[in-house]
């Protein structure tokens, strides 16, 4: 007889600024857009310099301590609004993992783990934000 033991093992990892790009700009162009109404991006070093997308902008921003306000479409006149800072963010990724592990693929590299951002698809991104935002899936 086959006996099966379940465990559960944390790993602490370590997320570049490289990995919140990926995510962000998956949230906001894709994930999360049936949703959003539109973003505003407070980035520390003031105005957008021309030719770099929005998503990329806002992860700078969220990287470099700035905020990015979420507006929520709503059926009222004026969308809701949340202010998005990085430890938000961070959160709903760290819930997201526990909650869907399955998506999860951890990387090691030596003493380094981290997450493999090319396998946080629409889904999983626009989950990591709703985490962030409201810390449950409100959406979808």
């Amino acid at each position: 007889m086959t006996h099966i033991v379940s465990m559960r093992i944390t790993h602490r990892v370590d997320l570049d600024e490289e990995f919140f790009e990926d995510i962000i700009c998956t949230m906001f162009e894709g994930g999360s857009n049936y949703w959003i109404d539109h973003i505003t991006i407070n980035h520390p070093c003031g105005k957008k310099p021309v030719g770099i997308p929005r998503s990329t902008w806002a992860a700078n921003a969220l990287n470099e301590n700035g905020t990015v306000i979420v507006f929520i479409s709503t059926f009222d006149e004026k969308p809701e609004e949340i202010t998005l800072v990085k430890n938000m963010l961070v959160s709903g990724l760290a819930k997201w993992a526990e909650n869907f592990q399955e998506h999860v693929s951890i990387v090691t590299e030596g003493q380094k783990c981290t997450i493999d951002a090319g396998d946080i698809d629409a889904d999983d991104a626009d989950i990591i934000l709703q985490y962030a935002l409201f810390n449950d899936i409100v959406f979808g």
